[in-house]
């Protein structure tokens, strides 16, 4: 386990120190002084567009629930549900990703959302 860094106060009295710092610090690390840590993370497209019919096809066959049910499970009200379900509204970013999530492997999501 890594030690938690102190976060430093920066003041009038040592704004000038701790710039410094910094800049011999950016320098260490590029001339090869000095490795910082570093990962890379793929980032994921954007969640897809869910039509109605996809919406409805998800509750009804692959989790087989209800409005309520599946309001609960996404964490949204019943009549969002109804709306996506209508055509008359769409699901925001965050619930189209749940959307994908359900699609891609029911029983994982299911298990995910209710083993604390």
């Amino acid at each position: 386990m890594s030690a938690k860094r102190k976060k430093l106060e920066i003041t009038k009295d040592n704004f000038g120190d701790l710039l410094l710092a910094s800049a011999n610090q950016a320098l260490d690390h590029a001339r090869g002084k000095v490795t910082l840590k570093s990962e890379a993370l793929e980032l994921p497209k954007e969640p897809p567009k869910f039509s109605k019919t996809r919406i409805k096809k998800i509750r009804e066959q692959i989790l087989e629930v209800s409005q309520p049910v599946f309001a609960t499970i996404l964490a949204c009200s019943p009549s969002s549900v109804k709306s996506w379900e209508r055509g008359e509204n769409t699901p925001n970013g965050s619930t189209r990703r749940l959307l994908q999530l359900i699609e891609n492997d029911p029983t994982y999501f299911l298990q995910t959302i209710t083993n604390p």
